[in-house]
């Protein structure tokens, strides 16, 4: 259950299993897990109480959230997408060959610059 929000994980054995090694034990899962919707919202400057707020969430059984689970979302630095640039450092045409149409109208628009 979200720490935060208090909503059930809903997950494959297999994605859970992925969870209890990376954190070494359920209890560690239980005891840690803050679901995507909430860990965005600390990511973006949010409290707590804030996000429990925005998401109408109900009281009754969540407690306070420990400050260095939080501190450990904020300064996780996982990267979901790599850069890779397309570009080429040398020539900056990427294709010397054009069609002849588009290379007439190119010398037309040079003309008029003239």
């Amino acid at each position: 259950m979200c720490l935060v929000t208090g909503r059930k994980l809903f997950a494959t054995k297999e994605y859970f299993a992925r969870k209890v090694e990376k954190l070494g034990s359920e209890e560690n899962v239980h005891s840690t897990y803050i679901c995507k919707e909430a860990k965005d919202l600390l990511r973006k400057g949010y409290s707590v109480d804030k996000i429990r707020e925005l998401l109408n969430v109900q009281l009754d059984n969540l407690s306070d959230v420990d400050q260095a689970i939080i501190d450990d979302i904020l300064n996780a630095k996982k990267s979901y997408f790599k850069r890779i640039s397309n570009f080429t450092k040398g020539n900056p045409i990427i294709n010397s060959k054009t069609d002849p149409d588009v290379k007439k109208f190119i010398q037309s628009l040079i003309d008029d610059e003239r």
